[in-house]
C-alpha cells in the first residue's frame, strides 16, 4: 500500500467500491473480534475494557493511569472509575512513584494476576483463530499495512 496515494479524478467507481468494501471488511472483522472478546470477558464477569486493563497491566506492570488509558484506547476518566473499582475489589493496588510522588503506579495483586492470566488466554485464543491461515510474512505485511492506514488517518486534517 502506497501511503502517499491520493484519490484522483480519474479513479473509477470500482476503485472506490473496492476501497469501501475493504474498509467494511476491516470494520466487520473488528466487530467480530470485539464480540468474541466481550463474550470471553463476560464469562469472567468483566467488560471488554476491564479485560484490556488486566492484559495491559500484566504486560506493562507499574503503568500510570494515563499510560494505561493510552494503551487501552480509552479516556482517562473511564479508566479511572474502573481502576477505583478494581482497587476496592483487591484486583490492583496503587503505589506512589519513587521519583515523582505525584505519579501513582498501578500493580496487579495476586488476584489480579490470576484474572489477567485468564484474560490473556482468552485473547490468545481469539488471535490464534484469527491468524491461523496466515504465514508470518502475511501477518507482517498486514501489520505494516495497518500501520500505514493508521498513519494516514492520524495525518488527516481536522475540519
Amino acid at each position: 500500500m502506497n501511503n502517499t496515494h491520493r484519490h484522483t479524478p480519474t479513479e473509477t467507481r470500482s476503485d472506490h467500491r473496492v476501497a469501501a468494501e475493504t474498509w467494511l471488511a476491516v470494520v466487520q472483522t473488528y466487530n467480530h473480534c470485539a464480540a468474541a472478546l466481550t463474550e470471553r470477558a463476560a464469562k469472567q464477569g468483566l467488560t471488554l475494557l476491564q479485560h484490556e486493563i488486566l492484559i495491559n497491566l500484566s504486560r506493562a506492570p507499574l503503568s500510570t493511569q494515563q499510560e494505561l488509558a493510552n494503551r487501552c484506547f480509552s479516556a482517562r476518566s473511564g479508566i479511572s472509575m474502573l481502576i477505583a473499582a478494581f482497587e476496592k475489589e483487591g484486583v490492583l493496588t496503587r503505589h506512589r512513584d519513587a521519583a515523582d510522588a505525584r505519579i501513582r503506579r498501578l500493580e496487579l495483586t495476586e488476584k489480579g494476576r490470576a484474572m489477567a492470566e485468564q484474560a490473556e488466554a482468552d485473547q490468545s485464543e481469539i488471535v490464534s483463530v484469527m491468524t491461523a491461515d496466515f504465514t508470518q510474512d502475511d501477518l507482517n505485511k498486514l501489520k505494516q499495512q495497518m500501520h500505514q492506514v493508521s498513519a494516514a488517518l492520524i495525518a488527516l486534517p481536522t475540519r
